[in-house]
């Protein structure tokens, strides 16, 4: 009798463990490897595939021969059209959309999305951002006070995207201030392709200590997004602005510029952290010696409940300054933040 009952216990498990690779997601490869686990989603050329064993893992998409799902998966054809059902295997490259209505055979390679964002499939907008806030007060042997507060918010739809974003500072040094800048700045982006696309920008900038009462720089241009997935970004940009700088002190100037810009962000260490790195030029047409760089880099650490802690160094630099001012400004940062 404990033999017999060993022996059962040993069916129901085999039975379980059978009826558990019998309701997973299953990948075949080209070379003949059959991958089992669940289907996450395919926004670039990787279908992303969770495994018992390896966690997620990237699939090259032009490695995969066939697919099945037990689950009903969202698919986003080539030609636009959107058809939820589950996957069924056919020939080497071809598979079967099984819905609750009907079926519909379609080549692999007609597959541009697999479960993806809203804003990728054109049924809504994607919002993503952040918002930090930093500051210090001393009293004593010092009397000091300072703040920062700067955000940044995206929304992405399946042809566009709008940014806007500010940034505040201010500082006192026993009741005399000692910083106060500010900036605000917007961008629309329209995406002729997923990766080309025309841009429109403005940015309105004030700094009382670099005697800029407003510069204001306004064009368009256009841009290519290498990347743009939740693990790393990557845009590139250039086009024609005209600047207009208004002093507290100076002559006020106008001029058209060349813009030229990067933006980049990455996770690492595990998708732990998140590195970041812009940068925009902006090269006078008049006189090329009239230069503007400004770049931000630094590192953002998840905390709690979407909040996170973040070191940043900012830099200025103006080839021409008012008279009695520096050429270069630079900033090191440690804020806290909320970010969605």
């Amino acid at each position: 009798m404990p033999q017999l009952k060993n022996i059962f216990q040993v069916l129901i498990w085999l039975t379980l463990i059978a009826s558990h690779f019998a309701l997973a997601d299953q990948v075949l490869l080209k070379n003949g490897d059959v991958i089992t686990g669940e289907i996450i989603k395919k926004e670039t050329e990787k279908l992303v595939f969770k495994t018992s064993y390896a966690g997620e893992i990237n699939i090259q998409w032009s490695e995969i021969q066939n697919l099945t799902s037990d689950e009903p998966q969202q698919i986003v054809l080539s030609d636009g059209s959107i058809v939820k059902g589950k996957i069924e295997s056919m020939e080497a490259g071809e598979g079967k959309i099984v819905g609750e209505k009907d079926e519909r055979d379609f080549d692999l390679n007609e597959t541009r999305y697999i479960n993806p964002s809203v804003d990728l499939a054109g049924l809504g907008t994607r919002w993503s951002g952040h918002i930090n806030a930093g500051g210090t007060i001393t009293q004593g042997n010092s009397d000091t006070q300072s703040i920062r507060f700067d955000g940044e918010t995206i929304a992405r739809k399946q042809f566009s995207r709008y940014t806007f974003g500010g940034v505040f500072n201010h500082a006192e040094d026993r009741g005399s201030n000692t910083q106060f800048n500010s900036r605000a700045y917007g961008k629309y982006d329209y995406f002729f392709s997923p990766r080309w696309y025309g841009y429109l920008n403005q940015s309105l900038e004030n700094d009382r200590f670099r005697d800029l009462r407003l510069r204001s720089v306004s064009g368009a241009g256009s841009g290519y997004q290498i990347f743009e997935t939740p693990n790393i970004n990557l845009a590139l940009e250039g086009g024609l602005n005209y600047i207009t700088e208004d002093y507290y002190q100076a002559d006020p100037e106008s001029y058209p510029a060349l813009r030229w810009a990067i933006k980049y962000d990455q996770l690492l260490f595990k998708n732990d952290v998140r590195f970041f790195h812009e940068h925009e030029v902006l090269l006078g047409l008049q006189q090329t010696s009239q230069t503007l760089f400004s770049s931000k880099t630094g590192l953002r650490f998840p905390l709690l409940f979407g909040f996170n802690a973040t070191t940043q160094l900012n830099f200025n630099w103006d080839s021409q300054p008012s008279p009695g001012r520096t050429k270069e400004d630079s900033t090191l940062l440690f804020t806290v933040g909320y970010g969605w």
